[in-house]
């Protein structure tokens, strides 16, 4: 599939729709389904790892790609939370066949993890809104867009109330 870059929101938004549709997760779904299905739509094999240190305060995380694998680091000094959803942005650029972005830095300690042959995948800690400040010609920031639309849309599935007549006492 070649990667062509959403052309404005309407657009964004029904493509990661789209994406997420192409996964076919099933109702009841964990972060170990979500990679296990984005491992088979894509055909790569899919790792994670918590590293990093103090050098990290600025990537939360990034994936090196290769043609057989997808290599997703997070920064170990976050919160779990904030390490699932780094892990779901990560994997939803894998998804979409994002082939490479600009936001880690040259003299970053994530350039020590990268090898020949590797395209990389990085996410900072500083982003715009999406959804109101998103410029369309600008090919970097609608690749950071679509995979924060679409790992929000994963989110909700791992996030959603399991039993909803159960809970629909409280509100």
């Amino acid at each position: 599939m070649t990667y062509a870059a959403s052309q404005n929101e309407h657009e964004l938004r029904s493509r990661a729709e789209a994406q997420l549709q192409r996964l076919e997760l099933p109702a009841e779904v964990d972060l170990a389904d979500i990679v296990e299905h984005v491992a088979i739509v894509v055909g790569k094999r899919i790792e994670i790892e918590p590293v990093g240190d103090r050098d990290w305060e600025n990537i939360t995380g990034l994936v090196l790609l290769t043609r057989s694998s997808a290599k997703i680091l997070v920064r170990k000094s976050d919160p779990r939370w904030y390490q699932f959803h780094t892990v779901l942005h990560e994997l939803s650029h894998v998804v979409f066949g994002h082939a490479g972005c600009t936001t880690l830095p040259l003299k970053h300690p994530g350039r020590h993890h990268v090898r020949a042959g590797q395209t990389v995948l990085a996410r900072g800690i500083v982003t715009p809104d999406f959804e109101a400040d998103l410029d369309f010609s600008d090919p970097e920031l609608v690749k950071e867009a679509e995979a924060e639309k679409l790992s929000q849309l994963l989110s909700r599935l791992v996030l959603r109330p399991r039993h909803g007549r159960d809970e629909a006492v409280f509100g």
